[in-house]
């Protein structure tokens, strides 16, 4: 991290994937409401959601090329897909998550 500064958060991008982070959260929250089965549920509670918290710590402080953003981001995809394995109405919160890491991706290098 020596060679990132908090301008990093002014590349191109950054925004859009915070944007496109709290979407993908906000969208799992209403995946997580009953009637959902309660063991998915419990995931997306403490597994998906933190590892996405922990992706938008990184992007908020400004760390934009921080691994821990993809590595966050990664693991949520992760527990989306074999969430969407138990159950397709999951399905699109693995394909946002999937885009999101992309985007992410895209960012970091400035693209």
């Amino acid at each position: 991290m020596a060679n990132e500064t908090r301008k990093d958060v002014e590349l191109p991008g950054a925004k859009e994937v915070l944007s496109l982070l709290e979407e993908a959260v906000q969208f799992a929250e209403t995946l997580a409401i009953p009637p959902a089965d309660r063991t998915l549920t419990v995931r997306i509670g403490e597994e998906l959601i933190p590892a996405l918290y922990e992706a938008r710590t990184y992007l908020e402080v400004g760390y934009l090329r921080a691994p821990e953003i993809r590595q966050g981001i990664s693991r949520a995809s992760l527990v989306a897909s074999d969430l969407a394995d138990a159950d397709p109405a999951f399905g699109p919160l693995h394909s946002r998550l999937r885009v999101l890491l992309e985007e992410a991706g895209l960012a970091s290098r400035g693209e």
